[in-house]
């Protein structure tokens, strides 16, 4: 199992089945943002990635230019790894929820390829969706 562990986010891969957990662990800052969501690319990368479960739930709210820099950069950088689906945790908090819904409409636009995502509130949510489908 690869893992990194900062003290805003942690993650890992198991490369047996394919699966990257990622958590945010509190709020972070612009620059803790960045760094985090290049780690998380790397391991898409680095480790043939087809499902990612994402807890978000402690994250907070990005800035708009972080939410333009991911559109930019990473959005466009996922779609040409292996990676089939996203399962965003998001918790109860409905503002979270519906800015992740507009942010997923404005990354179709610049096209997601044929990664799924979706939100749920549960990480029990999440992985049943992961499981779903066979891969």
């Amino acid at each position: 199992m690869v893992e990194i562990e900062k003290d805003y986010l942690r993650g890992w891969v198991d490369r047996s089945i394919m699966l990257m957990y990622s958590e945010w662990l509190r709020p972070v800052n612009s620059i803790e943002y960045r760094e985090g969501s290049q780690q998380l690319l790397y391991l898409l990368q680095q480790y043939e990635v087809l499902n990612w479960i994402s807890d978000s739930e402690k994250l907070g709210d990005i800035t708009v230019v972080d939410e333009q820099w991911t559109l930019m950069h990473i959005v466009p950088a996922m779609t040409q790894t292996t990676l089939l689906k996203v399962a965003r945790v998001s918790g109860e908090d409905k503002s979270s929820y519906s800015k992740f819904e507009n942010f997923v409409i404005r990354a179709e636009e610049i096209h997601i390829g044929n990664i799924m995502v979706r939100q749920f509130v549960t990480y029990k949510e999440a992985a049943d969706w992961i499981g779903e489908i066979p891969v």
